[in-house]
């Protein structure tokens, strides 16, 4: 292996797939591509995507405290370039000039791309400043929709072909973006050879459960209010052991 300069660290962690983020506060809306996008909660769902604060959409997230995340299928691939090589601040017309509308949010006060493959409908939960030059919007899922080609819990992946962003290039010439989309689907059985472990993980979920809803009858308090206790506890405890 070879060294690789610490400010071109995002571009070893990709491909990523690069979905749309949308919003409109006050009459104006926008979208911008976000590569740093990810679940970070099944229960409630919740995601995260990080977004510059000078870009016109971060504005309209605040403002109005509703987003949408929306896939593009590959064909869209240069629309996708488009709108992500500068803000609606500098050019406000960047969607029409790349092929795009927006069309009216199902579920929330927002907007969503009339061409997405996926569009997930989200409630602002938190802005979280990490001290770089990119804050984490936090959203709560209240609605998702997505094509024919998502069944079973999965993409299929036989229309659908989702755009990995690989990053740009540096070398002489123009800067270009560089993007892929899938050529196989493989299937491999969860847990596999690892049985044993991913049962053992159940029991020991449910023994934990079971724990707290025991502790709570003694106690004569919610579950919650025993959980949120012992959280706390925890983190008293935890707190010896921990770096940060």
């Amino acid at each position: 292996m070879r060294e690789v300069d610490p400010r071109h660290f995002h571009y070893v962690m990709y491909p990523a797939t690069t979905p749309v983020i949308a919003a409109r506060a006050g009459g104006e809306a926008s979208a911008m591509p976000a590569a740093w996008t990810a679940a970070v909660s099944f229960d409630p769902p919740m995601l995260i995507t990080a977004i510059a604060p000078e870009r016109k959409t971060y504005m309209l997230i605040r403002e109005s405290g509703h987003f949408t995340v929306n896939y593009l299928d590959f064909s869209r691939v240069e629309a996708l370039a488009v709108i992500g090589s500068a803000s609606s601040r500098f050019l406000p017309d960047k969607l029409e000039r790349a092929g795009l509308r927006l069309v009216e949010a199902r579920k929330v006060p927002s907007v969503a791309l009339a061409d997405a493959a996926a569009v997930i409908e989200c409630s602002l939960r938190e802005v979280v400043d990490v001290g770089g030059d990119h804050d984490i919007i936090v959203g709560r899922v209240e609605a998702v929709f997505a094509s024919e080609d998502f069944k079973d819990g999965a993409w299929s992946l036989e229309r659908y072909r989702p755009i990995l962003y690989m990053g740009r290039t540096r070398g002489p010439g123009p800067s270009k973006f560089r993007f892929a989309t899938t050529g196989e689907v493989r299937d491999v059985e969860y847990g596999a050879g690892v049985r044993q472990a991913v049962e053992e993980r159940r029991r020991a979920r449910k023994l934990v459960e079971g724990a707290i809803d025991e502790l709570a009858r003694k106690m004569g308090r919610s579950p919650e209010d025993v959980a949120y206790m012992l959280l706390d506890a925890l983190k008293g405890i935890l707190a010896r052991r921990w770096r940060v």
